[in-house]
């Protein structure tokens, strides 16, 4: 059973973070984990810069660094009941099969909830959240346009967002706006994975926004209008703390194993000023 622990330990790091997952991009955390709680210090203010000064002495000024505590949240799946029955008699191992499932659908879990961790609540200068311009589309939302994403890129910039290292994730219902509006434009801009100074990924399940507040609906809401987010990956985090994927023997009751999976994991922005976001505004 050792061996089994072990093995199923294996396949859940090698498929965890596959590598088209957007949360390759957020930096690794991982080496900062104790207790699966991570503790950082955001850097403070910059220093002021003085031009061709006369006045002396310099008075020296403290950097004011605030300390960042995050907890990893425990992320579980329902065990699955694997009779041995089913394993012998089936062409595949069912139970190697299943685990996969399982990672498959924890690591889902994880990336919505960094999805919206990294998405901001409101517009703000440091973390801007604009609406979608375009024509109104078959879902009776402004299309996301070209121009729109040009204009989150302008809002980095007014952000002091630094240009190398600039991430959007689109939804699906913005891929769609943008394929209609120039599918030759959008077939080239898939092929180089870049739009206006951003690296492109996609996301089934990114947070929703309120049109008429212009603020992020809660976790898990099933209302609200769909949003892209956009980061600025040296000023993120993602980290993964313990991790159990075992498949447990219980013969005296279930006759078969019992497999599941727990995990702590969090991504998050390090700083105010690293995270953007568009959500599609209702059609007037």
């Amino acid at each position: 059973m050792a061996y089994a622990v072990h093995l199923f330990l294996a396949v859940f790091l090698d498929l965890f973070y596959p590598d088209d997952s957007w949360l390759n991009e957020l930096t690794d955390y991982d080496h900062m984990v104790k207790y699966d709680t991570i503790n950082l210090a955001e850097i403070g203010a910059d220093p002021e810069v003085l031009e061709n000064n006369t006045v002396y002495p310099l008075v020296p000024v403290q950097r004011e660094d605030n300390k960042i505590t995050a907890t990893l949240s425990t992320f579980d799946t329902k065990p699955t009941h694997i009779t041995n029955v089913e394993d012998l008699n089936v062409d595949y191992k069912k139970t190697k099969s299943v685990m996969g499932q399982h990672v498959n659908a924890l690591r889902s879990k994880c990336s919505k909830s960094g999805a919206f961790s990294l998405s901001p609540q409101k517009h703000t200068i440091e973390t801007p959240v604009l609406k979608t311009t375009g024509a109104p589309n078959a879902q009776g939302y402004k299309a996301l346009t070209y121009e729109d994403i040009t204009n989150l890129s302008l809002a980095f910039d007014d952000a002091n967002i630094p240009e190398d290292g600039r991430v959007i994730v689109l939804c699906p219902q913005h891929k769609k706006d943008l394929k209609n509006e120039n599918m030759k434009l959008y077939k080239a801009m898939m092929s180089d994975k870049e739009i206006d100074g951003f690296k492109i990924y996609s996301h089934t399940a990114n947070p929703t926004y309120d049109a008429a507040t212009g603020e992020k609906k809660p976790y898990g809401a099933a209302d609200g209008n769909p949003s892209s987010f956009a980061f600025y990956k040296p000023r993120t985090l993602r980290a993964r703390g313990s991790v159990i994927a075992e498949a447990e023997r219980h013969f005296a009751t279930y006759r078969g194993n019992l497999v599941g999976a727990q995990v702590r994991f969090v991504a998050m922005p390090l700083t105010k000023n690293a995270c953007g976001a568009i959500y599609s505004d209702n059609k007037e």
